[in-house]
């Protein structure tokens, strides 16, 4: 559910005249230990990379900052 849930946020903000997102997803680039799926509810690193994102700093001991530039939609963008 995470993956439409951003989707939908990316292309809100585009409408809104877009600009600089940021999302704190969990960073398990560099985990060895399983994690429960439960505790997944804002996403991965790499879920976000595929979105376009990219890797800006570490936030506490699991999370990282991730950032996008949203370009601002036209109305042709809009239509079917």
């Amino acid at each position: 559910m995470t993956e439409p849930a951003i989707t939908g946020a990316l292309d809100l903000i585009a409408q809104a005249g877009g600009g600089r997102v940021e999302s704190y997803p969990h960073d398990l680039t560099n985990q060895t230990k399983k994690m429960s799926l439960s505790f997944l509810y804002n996403g991965t690193r790499r879920m976000y990379e595929r979105f376009g994102f990219t890797y800006d700093r570490p936030k506490g001991l699991k999370n990282c900052v991730m950032v996008k530039t949203v370009d601002p939609s036209t109305f042709a963008d809009l239509t079917p």
